[in-house]
């Protein structure tokens, strides 16, 4: 059996505003469960929970996550996007508004208007290093042996 991600909790201020967010501009559903409001994706659910019914910190840090759309799927978000009046971003730094294309794909960012979190949402799979970035900022791999040197 292949390694995947079953659920991830996600904790937030409001998990229903929240949750409802992410599923109307992804074109999903939310359904309750337990203490969580789950958005189902693929085979992964995203759990909001609010932060007081949580047994963490009292603050929220802010967490990525990327989703991998098909074509179509972009196409509902960029819609959803626009209908929320939220401007999508080409780089995670916020330097260019608008969509990428630097894995032969589209690509782009958005912050969660809730808890802040970064949602990154990508047509075509991270492989290498991308060599159609003009602009904005881009990191190299850090090498784990020179971290602390």
């Amino acid at each position: 059996m292949a390694v995947s991600l079953n659920h991830t909790i996600v904790l937030s201020k409001d998990k229903v505003a929240a949750a409802n967010f992410l599923a109307e501009i992804l074109g999903l559903e939310t359904n309750a469960w337990g203490p969580f409001i789950r958005v189902h994706t693929g085979e992964t659910d995203i759990e909001f929970m609010n932060i007081e019914d949580s047994a963490w910190n009292d603050h929220i840090t802010p967490q990525h996550l990327c989703f991998l759309l098909s074509e179509d799927e972009m196409d509902v978000l960029l819609k959803g996007l626009r209908r929320h009046d939220v401007q999508p971003y080409e780089d995670m730094f916020y330097e260019e508004p608008g969509v990428n294309n630097y894995y032969g794909g589209r690509g782009c960012y958005i912050r969660d208007a809730v808890d802040g979190h970064l949602f990154e949402f990508i047509t075509a799979p991270y492989e290498g290093k991308p060599a159609n970035i003009e602009k904005g900022r881009w990191r190299d791999p850090v090498d784990p042996t020179a971290v602390g040197a």
